[in-house]
């Protein structure tokens, strides 16, 4: 007995089968209703052109009619059997084939829109900037020029003028209109002729003439989309050039400002180095000339053997300085004397005291011995 598990699976098997063929079933309906609409379709063109021809040949497409209609009764018996792996495959394939050419109708069907579309926006923005330019030379001739510098007004005349000016373009446009119209309704009239003409000396497409149009039509059809091909590539291809123009300008710009800026940036630079090559130049005269200096001090201190050298010079700045820091150090000590002696100065036996102090104190004369024995003494207190 079988169990849940297979009755499910069988369920599913079947499903999928019930689904398998309900897609064959609207394949093979819609192949038989599209193979039915161009039988009829073939059949009533044939009974048309059959009234129209001789006795003879209205037969033959009569008959031809006959035996199609009596294809399609057996095709319509044959239709009870179950079709074959082959019959499928060349339903499927004439299915995909109508699908590929209904998308590839409906694409150019879509690109033909596409260019309508493109065509009404070109002649919006043309009616776009009439309307503007209008706008602008009312405004400029109207508005602005025609208004009375003394009373603020608008002046009737040129306005009056404007007016006119218009309706005369607007009458020159529509004759121009009218005469075109009535070349095209002469172009029409003679073609209505040429084939009354033809109708009359019997010169009527045949059956074998009507095809032979439809051929070289689609001929023509075919080199209309493979001109209307080329012109969209030609319109990617401009579009293409106009971006890329576009692109070439803005970095044109960018470096046309980055030039500049260098031009800039070299004319600071070469006065820089102008300003510099002169002060390299102020810099050496400068140095020429303390050369010259010290070649003359060199000479005179040669001449002169007792002129002081450098080493004497520094050798006494030191000793000034020593003496200084001495003078401020005795000056220190002294204060703190000072200071500490000042309550037993201000006794009775203070006067007495210091007198003999100084008395047994011998006199410092060393450091302005040492001073009046230098090279500075002698250069500037010497007669």
């Amino acid at each position: 007995m079988a169990t849940v598990e297979e009755i499910t699976e069988e369920i599913a098997a079947l499903q999928k089968q019930t689904e398998i063929l309900g897609m064959e079933n609207e394949m093979l309906h819609d192949y038989l209703q599209r193979d039915g609409d161009k039988s009829g379709e073939k059949d009533e063109a044939d009974e048309t052109l059959a009234d129209s021809l001789t006795p003879s040949a209205s037969a033959a497409l009569k008959g031809r009619a006959a035996v199609s209609r009596g294809q399609r009764q057996q095709k319509n018996v044959r239709q009870r059997q179950e079709l074959t792996l082959e019959e499928k495959f060349r339903i499927a394939s004439e299915e995909a084939e109508s699908l590929a050419k209904d998308i590839e109708h409906t694409r150019k069907t879509s690109e033909q829109n596409l260019d309508i579309l493109r065509a009404l926006m070109e002649e919006t923005d043309i009616r776009t900037a009439e309307v503007k330019r209008d706008a602008y030379e009312f405004r400029r001739d109207i508005v602005v020029g025609a208004e009375n510098p003394r009373t603020g007004k608008t002046m009737a005349e040129k306005v009056l003028k404007y007016m006119e000016d218009k309706l005369t373009q607007k009458d020159m446009l529509i004759n121009k209109l009218l005469m075109k119209n009535q070349a095209y309704k002469s172009a029409i009239k003679k073609a209505d002729s040429q084939l009354k003409s033809k109708d009359e000396t019997g010169d009527n497409l045949q059956y074998i003439d009507f095809h032979q149009l439809k051929i070289e039509n689609q001929q023509f059809v075919h080199r209309i989309e493979e001109a209307n091909q080329e012109l969209l590539v030609l319109k990617r291809r401009s579009g293409r050039t106009v971006k890329i123009l576009n692109n070439m300008k803005k970095r044109l710009g960018g470096l046309t400002a980055e030039a500049k800026f260098l031009e800039d940036e070299i004319r600071e630079r070469k006065a820089m180095l102008a300003k510099t090559e002169h002060d390299i130049v102020k810099v050496v005269e400068e140095k020429e000339a303390a050369r010259k200096e010290r070649k003359r001090l060199q000479a005179q201190s040669r001449q002169t053997p007792e002129m002081p050298q450098v080493v004497d010079y520094v050798t006494q700045k030191e000793e000034q300085f020593r003496l200084e820091a001495e003078k401020r150090n005795w000056g220190r000590k002294v204060e703190l004397v000072e200071t500490a002696a000042r309550p037993w100065r201000d006794g009775p036996a203070w006067p007495a005291e210091e007198a003999r102090r100084r008395a047994a104190r011998p006199a410092d004369t060393e450091p302005l011995a040492r001073l009046k024995s230098s090279w500075l003494w002698r250069s500037h207190f010497s007669i």
